[in-house]
């Protein structure tokens, strides 16, 4: 009989330990469900007890995805395009459905084109000043950051055969 209180109490304070543990990481920054058990797991804690912390984090309203991906959306998209954004969510453990959800959600304000222009500006780009060579850099940065050719092009005219 004493084992199996001995083992209760054990399994509580391991309960609890994996709660405050948890919570311990949400309050450093937000995440995905995916990272926090990933985390949990890498202390060690066995999955009913990870599962436990989780339901416990869940009921404060501390984690959820699909909130998760609308914060993380309306943080990155006025530097980030749309393809960048939906990698990047998609290697936090975001669902495909999920984070296109939060894109549409969230560019229905705002374009591409305001970030591609808030991009250009932080780079301190001049389009009017710029020579061709540097107005095919810029728009090559651009290209590789996800952004359409069409979305560029009414923001930046590389050269005279794009115009």
């Amino acid at each position: 009989m004493d084992l199996m209180k001995k083992q209760e109490t054990e399994k509580e304070i391991l309960e609890k330990r994996a709660k405050l543990r948890a919570l311990h990481l949400l309050e450093r920054m937000d995440r995905t469900e995916a990272e926090l058990r990933s985390k949990l797991k890498l202390d060690m804690y066995p999955e009913d007890i990870i599962e436990i912390a989780m339901k416990y984090v869940a009921s404060f309203g501390y984690i959820g995805d699909d909130g998760y991906a609308r914060r993380f959306v309306s943080g990155k998209q006025g530097t980030k395009s749309k393809k960048e954004i939906m990698v990047m969510l998609q290697q936090k453990g975001i669902s495909k459905e999920a984070a296109k959800n939060a894109l549409d959600e969230c560019y229905e304000e705002m374009t591409e084109i305001g970030a591609i222009q808030r991009l250009v500006e932080k780079k301190h780009f001049d389009k009017d000043s710029a020579s061709d060579k540097e107005k095919k850099k810029m728009f090559d940065y651009l290209l590789r950051r996800g952004f359409s050719y069409e979305d560029i092009r009414q923001v930046i005219q590389v050269s005279s055969w794009n115009a």
